[in-house]
């Protein structure tokens, strides 16, 4: 399997965004009043918009070959519940202890959580124990509707998106995804096109039309994207919406990104730096733990008292804040997350070529 190192940058890139947006949010709560961290960190949050459209491209590459067989559709749907659910479960029991010691310091402002539904990432009208695990609600219904276009032809797969999209976009251009229950909102939501985006991308770059793309043209495009296309989705704000506005907006400019650079890395024109593919490798445990660190650090800040007449404290607030988000990340994926997806790897490949073997016989 292909590993392209550029989807793993930009793994980095989406989380640093979304650590970055909610860190100018602790610091609003924490300052006294005077703030460092600039008024356009709110166009970050799109770092989730980002995953989205990963998360398409990357099941492409893992489930090239792997259509209309059991055993493969059993090992995909394993590995990736077993990528979400054990790492996830570790934040949602260190989130809930520090509800039972000190419940104002989780989601005081959201509501209470269902801590069942929380629990088990399942739909539910209230917020989830683990604030920003709500994206994972996401990823869950995306990897349980291609787990079920594995079970068609590989070649179908282009047209069974295309339908997928097209169901989205009529609902969407006449109804509202947010009059409906907890479950359907999922289902409906126009996220899902991010992440259609990013499978339709995936098919062009495997399916050989890539390569005729002149080198030079990538490079336009990227240009395009990077200045015009950014500009606009920020001038415009785009991020505060949640139509098919902003869905095709962000998916063509963010899938352009990811779409070119890929090309330019199979091209050998371009290298991702290692610190960039490196945060991108513990970007989920960023992802879960990032709002415990800040946490955790906004109210250290707050009993060593902050100077409302002075920036420099901000200033080292938001580097300790850095520092410490991503020196636990790097502890969390290396002694938790890393070695346990180890393992369930392992029990993949032994439990379900074992199932290959035996279906096929």
């Amino acid at each position: 399997m292909e590993r392209l190192y550029s989807l793993q940058g930009f793994r980095g890139v989406a989380v640093m965004g979304v650590v970055l947006f909610h860190m100018a949010a602790v610091e609003h709560k924490y300052s006294g009043g005077d703030i460092f961290l600039p008024p356009f960190l709110d166009f970050f949050q799109l770092g989730v918009d980002l995953f989205f459209i990963i998360s398409g491209f990357v099941m492409v590459i893992v489930s090239r070959g792997r259509f209309q067989k059991i055993a493969e559709s059993k090992r995909f749907l394993f590995n990736r519940v077993s990528r979400i659910y054990p790492t996830y479960w570790l934040y949602y029991f260190l989130t809930l202890a520090v509800v039972l010691v000190q419940p104002a310091m989780v989601n005081s402002s959201h509501g209470s959580s269902n801590l069942l539904l929380s629990f088990l990432l399942l739909p539910n009208d209230s917020v989830l124990l683990v604030m920003v695990a709500w994206s994972l609600l996401f990823e869950l219904w995306f990897y349980l509707v291609f787990t079920g276009l594995m079970c068609f032809r590989e070649r179908w797969l282009p047209a069974l998106i295309a339908g997928w999209a097209l169901i989205l976009v009529v609902f969407n251009s006449a109804q509202n995804w947010q009059d409906y229950n907890a479950a359907l909102k999922i289902i409906l939501h126009p996220y899902a096109l991010e992440f259609i985006i990013g499978v339709a991308l995936a098919l062009l770059f495997y399916g050989g039309y890539g390569v005729h793309i002149p080198t030079v043209a990538v490079c336009v495009a990227l240009a395009g994207a990077l200045l015009p296309g950014i500009g606009l989705i920020a001038y415009y704000r785009l991020f505060d919406d949640q139509g098919l506005l902003r869905m095709f907006s962000v998916g063509v400019v963010f899938g352009t990104l990811i779409f070119g650079l890929a090309l330019l890395e199979r091209r050998r024109h371009i290298r991702v730096p290692r610190l960039l593919i490196a945060v991108g490798d513990m970007s989920y445990t960023l992802y879960l733990s990032h709002l415990l660190v800040l946490g955790v650090v906004g109210r250290c800040w707050q009993m060593m008292g902050n100077s409302p007449d002075s920036l420099l404290d901000n200033a080292l607030f938001a580097a300790l804040t850095m520092s410490a988000v991503l020196c636990y990340g790097w502890v969390g994926y290396r002694w938790f997350e890393k070695p346990v997806l180890d393992r369930a790897n392992d029990f993949s490949r032994r439990r379900f070529h074992l199932d290959g073997i035996s279906g096929r016989a």
